[in-house]
């Protein structure tokens, strides 16, 4: 199982595939790829063409995520 939004985006045949799957621009999903983010808004799209990425597997990739990202101080 992935554990990044990039390399869910790669397993999933990279940006144009996974482009062509959401209905999105390859450039938009190449975006995310860099930013290593899959937005909560595409969410229900995602799900949708890839039955395999649940709302809970998405949740725990977000988690993971932001658990890697640097704290700013406050």
């Amino acid at each position: 199982m992935s554990n990044s939004p990039a390399q869910i985006i790669d397993e999933k045949g990279g940006p144009a595939a996974f482009a062509s799957k959401v209905g999105k621009r390859p450039g938009a999903v190449r975006a995310w790829k860099h930013r290593n983010t899959l937005p909560r808004e595409a969410w229900p799209e995602i799900i949708q063409a890839f039955p395999d990425l649940t709302l809970e597997r998405l949740i725990a990739v977000e988690a993971a995520q932001a658990a890697l990202a640097p704290r700013s101080a406050a």
